[in-house]
């Protein structure tokens, strides 16, 4: 589900990258956020490899990934577990057997956190800012692949 080498979030139906545009599928809500450009995608219930988990995003102004929000969806959690341990437990467990029990990357870092007004927690995925890549456009393209004229030897 979460990739050790790149951060990458894989879902059977869905996946999200750090610092790449944040997927659009049917239903997903955004909005944006207080904080000067960024906004909060609300991406949907999606299944992985340890079941059913809710996704959401931020993203910067480009609409890249910047944090990766996952609370695992299964109807045995109980709303007045004291800070949500169970769902806790079952996060750390994802990190334990994705990434090793290892918590820091090159790409970023994955923590837990409980949204206490809600009791709920989520696995945090917070991406690396790092250089932006310009998009593979064929602007782009041209312009890297352009070759100068050779010189004359005269």
């Amino acid at each position: 589900m979460i990739s050790r080498l790149t951060g990458e979030a894989t879902f059977f139906d869905l996946k999200v990258a750090p610092q790449k545009v944040v997927p659009s599928p049917v239903g997903c809500r955004s909005r944006d956020l207080s904080a000067k450009e960024w906004r909060w995608h609300q991406l949907g219930i999606y299944r992985a490899d340890h079941g059913k988990f809710e996704v959401e995003a931020l993203t910067d102004k480009d609409d890249r990934v910047q944090i990766l929000l996952l609370a695992h969806s299964h109807p045995s959690y109980k709303p007045n577990t004291p800070g949500d341990s169970e769902r806790r437990a079952f996060h750390e467990g994802v990190i334990s057997t994705d990434l090793a029990g290892q918590h820091e990357f090159s790409w970023g870092e994955v923590l837990c956190r409980l949204n206490a007004t809600e009791n709920k927690d989520w696995l945090v995925i917070a991406y690396t800012r790092g250089p932006h890549v310009p998009g593979q456009t064929p602007e782009v393209l041209l312009r890297l692949y352009a070759r100068e004229p050779e010189p004359c030897d005269n």
